[in-house]
């Protein structure tokens, strides 16, 4: 058994003005500063939540560690827009190499089909039993613990931190939203970064643990 997590970023520049809609202010403005504000306004989401979508991000980074080893192996390009092919390359070497189930948390939702879509741009070859679009459901070799909250009441979502308090255990003491900018960062920023990774991975090992699944 193998739990991982990944961290992204957002694109070059130079993608991200390719990729940026025609902003447009709301239709009942009129006032010329209002409307300046509301479309500036709309830009400056698109670029923070830029890494939060694969047309606009990418992955720069991602940690994995067996269920019986206490060492979390992180993968990373110290924040390098070029280095993404690698760590896709790496990520599904691990998984046809290994004959382990992984497991992440929310990953259904977010690491799977933003690494699904990411070897996309790279003409990257993944494994045939990663998705199965016939039942629209990934291979049997992934867990998703979100899954262990939800109870089949796909309404219901929790954050890894907040899963973490309501089992006991400790909470994220900070949000990763500035991984991209701390992995490229220097020496002291790049620690904070692995840091920051480690501690999801395993905080989903321990969340797993906690809920009475074998691990």
């Amino acid at each position: 058994m193998i739990f991982f997590d990944i961290e992204t970023a957002p694109l070059m520049a130079s993608e991200m003005n390719e990729r940026m809609p025609d902003f447009k202010a709301r239709a009942n403005l009129k006032d010329e500063a209002k409307i300046e504000a509301d479309i500036k306004e709309k830009r400056d989401k698109f670029f923070d939540e830029a890494a939060l979508s694969p047309f606009t991000g990418r992955v720069c980074a991602f940690g994995y560690a067996a269920a019986e080893d206490y060492k979390v192996t992180l993968v990373h390009y110290n924040g390098r827009e070029k280095g993404e092919k690698a760590i896709l390359i790496k990520f599904w070497n691990l998984y046809v190499n290994s004959e382990d189930t992984f497991v992440g948390f929310n990953i259904a939702n977010f690491d799977l089909p933003f690494l699904i879509r990411r070897s996309y741009v790279h003409d990257i070859t993944m494994p045939s039993d990663v998705y199965h679009p016939a039942y629209r459901r990934y291979g049997k070799r992934f867990i998703d613990m979100m899954d262990y909250w939800r109870l089949t009441n796909y309404q219901e979502r929790i954050s890894l931190s907040n899963f973490a308090v309501h089992v006991g255990l400790k909470p994220k003491e900070e949000s990763g939203k500035f991984f991209h900018e701390w992995i490229k960062g220097d020496e002291d920023d790049v620690k904070k970064a692995e840091d920051y990774l480690t501690n999801d991975v395993e905080l989903t090992r321990s969340v797993y643990r906690r809920i009475g699944l074998a691990a």
